[in-house]
């Protein structure tokens, strides 16, 4: 199969599939796919949790996490970041599902937070004792990542950090000593700040980043994720006027304002779900971006070519490298609402 990959800025490589991986086109082709069409190097939901198919805090499902894998390809789906449950089904999902058939997964397996710094029974509680050993074993025991829950909010309180910085830094350092990266869930003021300072290479959500914080992911290559979708959806829960309800929107206008901060640093934004939908909803996240300012081409890598770069993967057809590809009607550079509608998911050198 001969493929003709025209990038949205423009550039056109044609290459053909040899062994699932791209090649250098020779003699005569039997089938050309791509004519008229643009292509990205896949899609990518930067925070997922394909353990279940909505936020309800119960144990994972393997059946439908595997089904969710597949769907997830199908919608053009080429990485999942799974951001950690009370299980590791995503793990074994990953494990079941042949690699030609979901994307790949990179995933974290029990998400780590103190006494009542949670919901009860989700994640696995630990204090300064027990911290150190339980990020080993996570990371040891997921594909990647460990997560970890920096803040939440408690009754008559409000958001209060679950670690100190020290703490965090001494996760990093003993994931990273793994192989695997931290990312943290922070809703609140103080932590976001703090998680960057001690290198946490992925904030999940980070309503109350500053401009400082964006500028010193943006010089480490490190990643931020809004995951807008979901935010809007827990203001609607909550109500406008609940205490949580406001602290959440002031954050979203932050996010609003530093979006552009984002863009002009050059500070990897990513797209991700959290269970708004499955993975296949991962262009509304993307829409969604673009709603709260962040330019259509920044958008566009947001839910493609960051993802894959930020985790070392090959993004450019190069010969030898992974034959994955979506291939849509129109440039969405352009009309970013074709993400909603590939024409063709090319994994490992077969059509979806």
């Amino acid at each position: 199969m001969r493929v003709i990959l025209r990038s949205p800025d423009g550039e056109v490589v044609t290459r053909e599939v040899r062994d699932g991986v791209w090649a250098e086109p020779e003699g005569p082709a039997d089938e050309v796919v791509g004519e008229g069409t643009w292509a990205l190097p896949g899609l990518v939901d930067a925070h997922s949790h394909v353990a279940r198919e909505r936020l309800d805090y119960l144990a994972g499902d393997p059946e439908g996490a595997e089904e969710r894998l597949r769907e997830s390809l199908r919608a053009g789906v080429m990485l999942l970041l799974d951001k950690g449950w009370m299980d590791d089904i995503a793990v074994r999902a990953a494990e079941r599902v042949p690699p030609g058939e979901r994307p790949d997964v990179e995933a974290a397996v029990r998400l780590l937070a103190n006494e009542g710094g949670y919901m009860t029974g989700v994640a696995l509680e630990v204090d300064d004792d027990t911290l150190d050993r339980a990020v080993l074993e996570q990371a040891r025991a997921g594909t990647g990542w460990v997560k970890m829950v920096g803040d939440w909010p408690r009754k008559g309180i409000g958001p209060v950090a679950n670690f100190t910085e020290e703490q965090l830094r001494r996760a990093v350092r003993i994931a990273g000593e793994e192989g695997a990266r931290v990312a943290i869930h922070t809703m609140a003021r103080e932590v976001p700040s703090m998680a960057v300072r001690a290198g946490v290479q992925s904030i999940e959500h980070g309503l109350f980043l500053t401009d400082e914080d964006v500028e010193a992911l943006a010089a480490r290559g490190g990643m931020w994720v809004p995951t807008i979708l979901r935010v809007e959806h827990t203001i609607q829960q909550l109500g406008l006027e609940s205490s949580g309800g406001k602290l959440l929107t002031e954050g979203l206008e932050n996010v609003r304002r530093l979006l552009g901060v984002a863009a002009e640093t050059g500070a990897r934004v990513l797209a991700g779900t959290d269970l708004v939908g499955t993975p296949t909803n991962v262009a509304s996240e993307a829409a969604k971006l673009i709603e709260y300012g962040l330019p259509v081409r920044a958008a566009i890598d947001a839910v493609s070519s960051s993802g894959l770069e930020a985790t070392g993967r090959p993004v450019g057809y190069e010969p030898g490298t992974p034959a994955n590809a979506v291939l849509f009607p129109a440039n969405p550079y352009e009309e970013p609402g074709v993400l909603f509608h590939p024409s063709v998911v090319i994994r490992l050198g077969r059509m979806v």
